[in-house]
């Protein structure tokens, strides 16, 4: 594998690892409370996902499990996209209230493109140009199948009430591009986005008129804005900071694809013993097994994406013995097969 390629694997591994406490756990009282409303009671709502709505964040894994548990109970059917409920800045928290504080949409957007992670995004976002329209397209969506096509549809629909609510305005996007098929409520797209909404796409892209970029904002206070900054930075050090260990562990993994070695020897490597490799890793909320499966996991992304491979040879670089063990985990992963996931992402099977 490439140096470069390597290197962007690595990042984004670190980011995206499924066991790291990074989604707000605001958000996710926001849906129990969503749900109770509609008589699901949270210990149900919640089932199985070992989340304590006490603490301050959840991992990526333990929101990917709350969102299939609601679309278990309340079905796919796309009423978010009708039903969008009350939009305030303060529900974006620090990244809001930074937003606001800029003083035209193009400041506000490239600030959202920068930091969304400290908001607990599945995904990257990119923002560029494209003649007279600008551009949000979503990058490495973490979760698959229906909890990513979820994840898509909630994140266009509030981009669409945020951008409103920064200009004070009514707001609607010139194009919708989504990379699946049309789902059964397609219709409700177009009431929600009231635009072209074109599906079957190579990515998912949120499009909006160019000149919109150099309106100024509602509201603007450069004091605000940076006493925001220096929250933001603050927040956005404490959400990607790493254990050394762990970090040490995902970067010797993803150096040596192909290459799985025991706990035994990656602990002789750090220079530690293996029960107190297996112990610190235990305090730190995951095992060596669970950093192996996500490594696994963006790893065979990789491949899906990028590389002419076999589901076989894939399955064989990765150390699994059997192909359907393979398959099984890769639908674990992102609720797709790995042919699934090429088709979706456009690419030959």
């Amino acid at each position: 594998m490439p140096i470069s390629k390597l290197s962007e694997l690595q990042s984004r591994f670190h980011n995206y690892r499924l066991d790291k406490r990074v989604f707000p756990t605001l958000l996710v009282r926001s849906l129990v409370q969503s749900m109770e409303k509609q008589g699901i009671p949270e210990d149900v709502s919640l089932a199985g996902t070992g989340i304590d709505v006490f603490l301050d964040r959840v991992t990526y894994q333990q929101r990917i499990d709350q969102l299939s548990n609601m679309l278990d109970l309340q079905g796919m059917n796309g009423a978010w996209l009708e039903s969008p409920g009350t939009v305030s800045i303060s529900g974006y928290g620090l990244l809001g209230y930074a937003m606001m504080s800029s003083a035209t949409l193009e400041q506000a957007v490239q600030i959202a493109v920068k930091y969304h992670k400290m908001a607990g995004a599945m995904f990257e976002l990119a923002f560029d140009v494209d003649g007279d329209e600008a551009v949000l397209r979503i990058e490495h969506l973490l979760p698959g199948g229906r909890v990513g096509q979820y994840t898509v549809e909630e994140l266009f629909a509030g981009i669409s009430r945020l951008i409103g609510l920064l200009l004070g305005r009514d707001h609607k996007p010139s194009r919708i591009l989504l990379n699946y098929e049309a789902p059964e409520y397609a219709e409700k797209y177009l009431q929600c986005f009231r635009c072209p909404v074109i599906f079957d796409q190579p990515s998912c892209q949120y499009r909006f008129s160019r000149d919109e970029l150099a309106e100024s904002l509602a509201e603007t206070d450069a004091n605000t804005a940076r006493i925001c900054e220096e929250s933001r930075r603050k927040l956005l050090n404490q959400i990607e900071v790493e254990d050394d260990i762990i970090s040490r562990i995902c970067n010797l993994l993803l150096s040596t694809p192909g290459e799985f070695p025991k706990l035994d020897a990656v602990a002789s490597k750090l220079s530690l013993g293996a029960r107190t490799l297996r112990r610190r890793l235990n305090e730190l909320g995951t095992s060596y097994q669970r950093i192996l499966d996500d490594v696994r996991r963006e790893l065979a992304i990789e491949y899906l994406r990028t590389t002419n491979l076999t589901v076989q040879e894939i399955a064989e670089i990765l150390g699994y013995s059997e192909v359907t063990n393979f398959r099984r985990a890769f639908m674990r992963w992102v609720e797709l097969s790995p042919y699934q996931y090429r088709k979706q992402m456009g690419l030959p099977a």
